[in-house]
Parts: C-alpha cells; structure tokens; sequence
C-alpha cells in the first residue's frame, strides 16, 4: 500500500510526463470557446457575434451589455440573468455566490478564460474575486451544448459560467495601447484601474492590467422598532482588494498558439454581520488571496484534426478572524491554504463534414491545509474522461457525452483513502424547422454529480466521511427565434425554456446529539420545474440614434420533497423565488448613451417552511447610467456616471443582510 506523500510524488509526475511536452510549447489558458469555429452563429446588423448562439439555454453578455447596466461589481451583472439567484450578503465585503436553476452554488463551475477555478473546502466559487471592469464577456451555459472540443472538466457540473477578458485590438501601425481608468463614488469608493497592451511583431502579444479598489461600505440603514424607525450605518463592511493579470498570446505559426496567464488577488476586508436588535456589530475580518497560473497550446494538426493541451497551478490562503468568539483562547482565528496541480488534454477530429468526435482527458490533485489542529489534512486525486461526439446535418444536430469520473481521496493521518468512480451520460438535440429561418427546437438531458466537499467531509463534528456524492439530473426544452425584421427592427431575439431538474442524496446538516451539534448527512431530495423566457430587441431610428431592450422573466418552483411528514415537505425552498424580472434599455446617440434597468424578485422565504414569519418581501431595484466618450487626436475620453437603487428602496437578498439604498458613482477614463 502506497503511502500518502508516495501516491501525491507518483501523480505529480504523471502530470508532469503527460503535460510537459506540450507546456514546452505552451502557455496560458485561452478560452477553447472562442478558438474554435462558432456553430450555429448568425451575425445581424454588424452584431458581435460573441452575442449569438442558437442555444435557447446558453446566454451571453458582451462588452456593450456589460457597460450598459448600472453595477457595481460582477455579482450585480449576473443578477440579470435568467434563471440565475445571486446570494450576495450586503455590500462589497459579502460574500457572492451564483445559482444557476436552483441546483446551488456547489453545482456552478466558474470558468476563467477557458479553465476553471477550484475552491475544493466550500465548493462554492466567490465570483466578487473577480474584476468587472477587465471582463469583456460572459457566457452562460446549462447542459450541453455544440462545443465538443473542450475540457473535461467543463462537462463536469450542472452549468458553467464563462468568463471571458479583454483581448487587446490594435490600430494600424500601432503596436501599443493604454487604458487607464479611475473610478469614485458612495460610501467611499475609491477604483484606479490601468491596462497595458503590447505587440511585439506579428506574433506576440502582451497585456498587464492592475486595479486597486477601496469601499468604506458604510451605507445607511434603517430597522423597524415598533411604530418608530432607527437609522443606523453598514459597519465592518470595509473592503481593499488587488487584482493583477499578465498575459502572453503566441502565434506559433498558422496552425499553432500558445498562450500564457498569471492572475493574482489580494483582499482583506471587514465581514457584515446579521443587523439584530441588541446586538453587537460584528468585527468579524477575513483576508482572501489566491495566485494562479495557467496554460493553453493548440495545434491544428491537420484540417480534420485538432489538439489542445492545458495546465494550471492554484495556491490559495484565506484567514477568517473572530475576535468576539467565546473559546478559552477568547478568539477564533483559523488560517486554510489550498493547492491544485492541473493538466488537461483533448484532440477532436471530424470524421466527415456531418461527424466530429473528441476525447478529453483531465488530470488534477488538491490539498487541503489548516491552522486548526484537530482537522485532518486532505488530499483528493482526480481523473475526468470525457468522450463526445457531434453529428450535423443542415436541420439538424445531436451531440452526446460521456463523462468518467475517479476520484480518490485519503488523509494524512491515514495509510488507505476511499475510492470513487462514476459515469454520467448527456445529450443535446438542436432542430431547425425552416432551413433559411433562425427558429430553432432544441432538448438535452444531463446526469451529473457534485462530490461533498472537505468541509462536508472532515469539519470538526459536522463532517461526515461517509457522504456520498449528491446527484442531479437535468431536463430542458426550449425554443429560440432570431430574425431581422425591417430597417426600424435590424435585429429580435425570444427564446424560452422549460425545464425540470432533480437532486438526490442532497447534503444537507441536521442536528445529531443535540441543537448544537449538527452532522452532515445524505437526506434532502428536491424537485425544480421552470420556465425562463428572454428576449432582445434592437430598434434603429435614425443612422445616430438607437434603443436596445432585453427583458428576462423566470419562473421556478423548488420544492424539498424529502420526507412526506415534515412540516416543509413541498414548501419553497430557501432563497428561491417563484418570479424574477429583469430589463435593460438602452438608448445610444451619436452624443450621449443612456441605460436604464430594473430588477424585481418576487416573495422569497428565509427557511423551509413557508410561513409569514419566514417570508422576505419582495422587492425592486432600479438604476440609470449616463455615458459620453470623447475623441482628441489619438486619446480617447469616456466620462460616465451611475446612480443605483435610484428609488431608494431598503431590501434584503439574505435576512437581516441590508442591501444599500441609493448610491452613486462617477467614471473616467483614457485610452491612448
């Protein structure tokens, strides 16, 4: 029996045997999504075409859109989305976590120009870790979709958020650009950001951004005392944070690049406690750093046969203090460091014009390390192997995957780990009943798994190593209709989506000996039926004024279906909405681009039984933007301002979590 530290060197020089060759003509991770040929796409008006996909279940944000809604950071972007719940907990210092279709967090995987981001003790991805201001597109995919050629890893969770950063555009006989941008606004806020891109002959190009950002976050407030309201102010919601990228893109030659990434943060900010009458604010502090670097090489051997190659190394620390916890020691402060070694390998080949048929195969080790003495030290080795193919006819696509998972995970403390293996199968059918229109019918079905994380599996007297995997299986149908209709109407988009999902072997905590002693346990099942339904529109009434609209409805009943007797069987569950709206409009000039949006979520209830003590009220949240770019000589000037919640409307997303009423904030920036 191998030991520990044996299996970790033996794995580790797998990677390096499988995943050096191509890391010597290699770097970093660009996304496989837009190295290949896009399927399916059809440009209208001079669109990015980035912004269209036939997939009614896939939903893209480009630059333009993202520019347009008034928001502060990444989290109030991709409340805009359908089908998609954000539980942000107040403020810039709260923690942001994605659910897509009421699955959870823990089944979003979070995708960085092409490669994903691991947080294997929560298993749930901050997505306030990254810059709102350096992405330049967002893709969300549910299910499956055309792109066979990718990672195995992406098939490997229920939805996949995609997050796409600038790439550099230069100007003739202009080898260079410079963006520098500062940003100030309520509450203190305080964001320089700059961008540096360079091309160095016809085949290297580098860019280096920086941002710094502060936030006070001491917003106003008010709480409910009888017949009396309190005005109070947000405390301990500071936040300062860094974030540096560093990029080379190589163009080997016409059939071969390689690209390389560095991304590092560093934040440490105050964590907002739960407003409670009689009680202290909270002094709750938590620092959060993570370095990455990855890898991607491509060669397009020949012109049915392609070859990718990936690598990444994670190291991540995060220290949680509390000052005010009742222990001997009179505090809390535990420190967690994470590792990963990634690579990953995948070659398609097109059989015939109609067949394509890719295998992919990734290879990846995490550790766990902690400050805390009774916590053992995990390690989880980790194969994926995905084989899809993808048939083509002109009305008519089907592609297919099947994933093989095996998991291995063991702890230091012991000689013998437990052993996991699985295979989970998906499909995708896309129809098009009219040959020369862009209407088209498509359904897919996937089976996936979620493995419990090192906090469900070995926290102090909540872990429970005999967990097993929770398991979802996903159904979706949906319809989409693309169209140019006049010169008035260059472009209409509806598309809508019925779908239905299940979850077994839910992990969920449950008290064990006592009210305060919880255990994580397999019990929950849960049942979602939804509808989202989006459209877009563009209207052009003049060669130098135009409006865009996109409206987003979703409909989701979740219910916890695991036990017939309890009081919640088939309540609501926590958190989810049965209605959501989001629009975006957006009037662009020849002098000035305005945008207005407006979010509303509908009655929501803090725990699962659905009562009017647990009920949330639902609530409203508007903004307005105002742009103006100015062009002098070679430098490019854009001035904007925004004003958020622009009502003024108290609300929560999370209980006694207040978000901020109305705020503002300013922006200028350079670009020569």
């Amino acid at each position: 029996m191998y030991s520990r530290n044996k299996i970790f060197v033996y794995l580790l020089n797998v990677l390096v045997c499988t995943g050096l060759f191509p890391l010597t003509l290699c770097a970093q991770q660009k996304d496989s999504l837009q190295t290949k040929s896009l399927e399916g796409v059809t440009i209208y008006n001079k669109r990015n075409a980035q912004k269209e996909t036939h997939s009614a279940s896939t939903q893209i944000m480009d630059s333009l859109t993202l520019r347009s809604i008034p928001s502060l950071q990444l989290s109030d972007v991709m409340k805009y989305f359908s089908g998609v719940i954000v539980k942000d907990y107040g403020g810039l210092g709260g923690l942001k976590t994605v659910s897509v279709r009421s699955l959870g967090a823990n089944h979003t995987a979070v995708a960085y120009d092409g490669l994903t981001v691991s947080d294997y003790q929560t298993g749930q991805i901050n997505i306030g870790r990254f810059s709102l201001d350096n992405t330049d597109c967002i893709t969300l995919y549910v299910g499956e979709g055309t792109d066979i050629f990718r990672t195995a890893r992406s098939f490997a969770s229920a939805s996949l958020l995609q997050l796409n950063t600038r790439k550099a555009v230069f100007k003739e006989n202009k080898p260079w650009n410079v963006n520098v941008s500062f940003k100030t606004g309520s509450f203190h806020l305080y964001q320089p950001t700059v961008l540096l891109e360079n091309k160095i002959g016809k085949r290297i190009i580098t860019s280096f951004y920086g941002e710094y950002m502060y936030n006070k976050g001491n917003y106003p407030f008010s709480i409910q005392n009888a017949d009396s309201s309190l005005r109070f102010r947000r405390e301990n919601a500071d936040m300062q944070c860094y974030r540096t990228e560093a990029n080379v893109y190589l163009q080997i030659n016409p059939k071969q690049e390689l690209n390389a990434k560095v991304f590092y943060y560093y934040a440490k900010q105050g964590l907002p406690g739960a407003v409670v009458f009689y009680s202290l604010p909270s002094r709750q502090r938590l620092w959060d750093e993570n370095l990455f670097a990855q890898l991607h090489y491509q060669y397009n051997i020949k012109e049915k046969l392609r070859f990718q190659s990936n690598a990444k190394w994670n190291y991540s620390y995060l220290r949680y203090l509390d000052p005010d916890y009742l222990n001997v020691e009179g505090k809390l402060d535990n420190k967690y460091w994470q590792r990963e070694f990634y690579v990953s390998n995948a070659v398609l080949y097109e059989a015939t014009p109609k067949l394509s048929l890719s295998l992919s195969n990734d290879l990846f080790l995490n550790d766990m390390h902690t400050s805390m003495e009774d916590f053992p030290l995990p390690y989880r080795y980790t194969s994926l192997t995905a084989a899809s193919t993808l048939f083509r006819l002109k009305k008519f696509s089907l592609s297919a995957t099947l994933l093989h998972s095996y998991i291995y995970d063991i702890v230091k403390s012991e000689d013998k780990g437990t052993f996991r293996h699985r295979l989970n199968p998906s499909f995708h059918i896309s129809y098009q009943p009219i040959e020369k229109k862009s209407f088209y019918i498509e359904a897919f079905y996937k089976n996936i798994f979620r493995m419990p994380t090192f906090n469900d599996l070995y926290y102090r007297l909540v872990g429970n190593t005999n967990l097993k995997p929770e398991r979802t299986q996903q159904f979706d149908v949906g319809v989409k209709w693309v169209e140019y209709i006049n010169v008035l109407l260059p472009y209409v988009s509806l598309s809508a989506d019925v779908y239905h999902n299940m979850v077994n072997d839910k992990i969920i905590a449950v008290p064990n000996k006592n009210l305060f002693v919880w255990s994580m346990i397999n019990l929950g099942k849960v049942l979602v039926t939804g509808v989202n339904v989006q459209a877009m529109v563009e209207m052009k009434y003049h060669r130098h004024i135009q409006t865009e609209y996109m409206i987003n409805y979703t409909y989701q009943y979740v219910v916890d279906i695991s036990d017939e007797k309890a009081k919640n069987y088939k309540h609501q569950i926590p958190y989810t909405p049965k209605h959501s709206v989001s629009v975006v409009v957006v009037l662009k000039t020849k002098w000035i681009h305005v945008s207005y949006s407006l979010l509303y979520v509908g009655e929501r209830y803090m725990l699962g039984q659905n009562t009017d003590d647990n009920a949330l009220l639902p609530y409203l949240d508007q903004g307005i933007a105002v742009y103006r770019g100015f062009t002098i000589k070679e430098t490019h000037l854009t001035l904007g301002a925004e004003m958020l919640n622009m009502c003024n409307k108290q609300y929560e997303v999370v209980k006694n979590y207040p978000m901020p009423g109305r705020h503002f904030q300013i922006k200028v920036s350079f670009k020569f």
